[in-house]
């Protein structure tokens, strides 16, 4: 009972910080920043394995334009609000993702290749809205799209070297347990 109870704790969003780590530089807390927060890494796990399913070219474009939407996205963050919508979005975005990655839909070239980069522009707003202080952006930014661009490399790289049949359904059931987490989220907004 203690230990779910301390899980819960865990998972609360009053808990996440995306301040810098005391001992670590800003370049580092950037590339912690996606890591250690579940409602940005879950999506960008998610779409690592989606662009992973489309193919080797969608998934090498994929690699190019999702940091370069985290940029964009951080930069604009730095001097605009973020949006009041983009919570509840953005929690939607990772329940979409886990439903084209367990359903393992084909989408269109043009389809992907637009969400990578959207999805990006909308998990950096909120990057660039914290970025502050102590913390500098020349530093923070590229870290959040190193590690953007590193954990869906490595997504689209895993599903892209699985060859039994059964592998690729774990990534199904994978996709269905990210769009449960996201239905769940969605619904605590």
């Amino acid at each position: 009972m203690r230990s779910r109870i301390l899980l819960v704790l865990l998972l609360l969003p009053a808990f996440a910080s995306a301040h810098p780590i005391q001992g670590v530089g800003d370049f580092y807390s950037g590339m912690l920043h996606p890591i250690l927060s579940l409602e940005q890494l879950l999506p960008i796990v998610a779409l690592g394995l989606l662009a992973g399913q489309q193919g080797r070219e969608s998934a090498v474009r994929v690699l190019a334009l999702f940091p370069a939407g985290l940029i964009a996205g951080a930069c604009a963050g730095l001097f605009w609000p973020t949006p009041s919508f983009l919570v509840p979005v953005n929690a939607a975005s990772i329940a979409l993702l886990g439903v084209l990655v367990a359903g393992a839909w084909r989408l269109p070239k043009f389809a992907l290749l637009a969400l990578a980069p959207l999805l990006g522009l909308l998990y950096g707003l909120p990057d660039g809205a914290e970025v502050g202080g102590a913390v500098e952006a020349y530093r923070f930014i590229p870290g959040v799209a190193l590690a953007g661009f590193l954990i869906v490399a490595y997504g689209a790289g895993l599903v892209r070297g699985l060859k039994a049949p059964w592998t690729r359904i774990g990534v199904r059931v994978a996709g269905s347990w990210v769009a449960a987490i996201g239905v769940m989220v969605l619904g605590l907004k």
